[in-house]
């Protein structure tokens, strides 16, 4: 795709030392409904908390531990140098969104997804696959979703921007709930990555994976986002998301180096202690 890979290639590494704000919205006009999604989704123009406007898509029918987990999720993916929409919680009048008049209703929102709108999620999943690797996020983005523990990600949950290259959306899946943060779960893009190497490649990988999931310890995820007040029991949920988060930090390594080298012992590859990771990027 002509223009994405060189541009997007050089956004990709920074990381943040904390998490980018989780904003406040609230939808100015009548919407329209958004067809393909699993989720019903209405495009509407809105406006965040300094008045400013902004195109929202509104995902109804979140509760409310998903709206978190969505808006944590893509505060993450931004923080460590993936692209996901801003995440807002954002107050929708009923009618706006083909219901009755009534009151109003607190839902997740994000902003369009790259410029123009023109981002799409890719059929060839080859092309797909050559783009996330061509734009350097292919192995992060699979970190991403084993530590978010994200087991449902598709092609159609990763968008292709001319301007700014693969956007992951549809998060709320992750974090799934009662699960212990040391299981191994489904990791589609895990596995398509490691498809068809041999074990030499796939040493090589787990090397970059091992040295991305290192470098995440770096993230802050102490400072909860004030427009959780909004939401009852809101800081007490998100909270318990973050301790997951924490948690499965501390299995990451063990669990991509079991996925990557499932015939080797981990601790053969890391007796007791964290891997030295000189170099840990993102």
């Amino acid at each position: 795709m002509p223009g994405t890979t060189t541009q997007a290639a050089q956004n990709v590494v920074a990381l943040q030392a904390s998490l980018l704000g989780l904003g406040f919205a609230s939808t100015g006009g009548l919407g329209q409904p958004v067809n393909g999604s699993r989720n019903e989704i209405w495009q509407c123009h809105g406006y965040d908390e300094l008045g400013q406007p902004v195109m929202l898509y509104v995902k109804l029918g979140l509760p409310t531990r998903s709206m978190l987990v969505e808006a944590l999720a893509a505060q993450i993916a931004a923080a460590i140098g993936l692209k996901s929409p801003p995440a807002y919680l954002c107050q929708v009048q009923p009618h706006h969104v083909g219901r009755p008049r009534g009151e109003r209703m607190l839902v997740f929102a994000s902003a369009a997804a790259g410029e123009r709108g023109l981002a799409r999620p890719l059929r060839n999943l080859e092309t797909l696959l050559s783009i996330l690797s061509a734009t350097k996020v292919a192995d992060l983005s699979c970190v991403f979703d084993e530590w978010i523990g994200n087991d449902v990600r598709s092609p159609s949950d990763i968008l292709i921007c001319p301007e700014q290259g693969p956007i992951f959306i549809d998060h709320e899946a992750a974090l799934p709930p009662g699960i212990d943060p040391a299981a191994a779960l489904t990791n589609w893009l895990a596995g398509r990555l490691l498809e068809g190497l041999d074990t030499k490649e796939r040493k090589h990988l787990l090397d970059r994976l091992r040295r991305r999931s290192a470098a995440l310890h770096r993230l802050r995820l102490d400072d909860p986002p004030g427009v959780l007040a909004v939401v009852q029991g809101g800081s007490a949920l998100y909270a318990e998301l973050v301790l997951f988060l924490q948690q499965r930090l501390e299995h990451l390594d063990r669990l991509l180096s079991e996925r990557a080298l499932p015939e080797q012992r981990y601790l053969a590859l890391a007796p007791n202690v964290p891997p030295k990771t000189p170099h840990a990027t993102l």
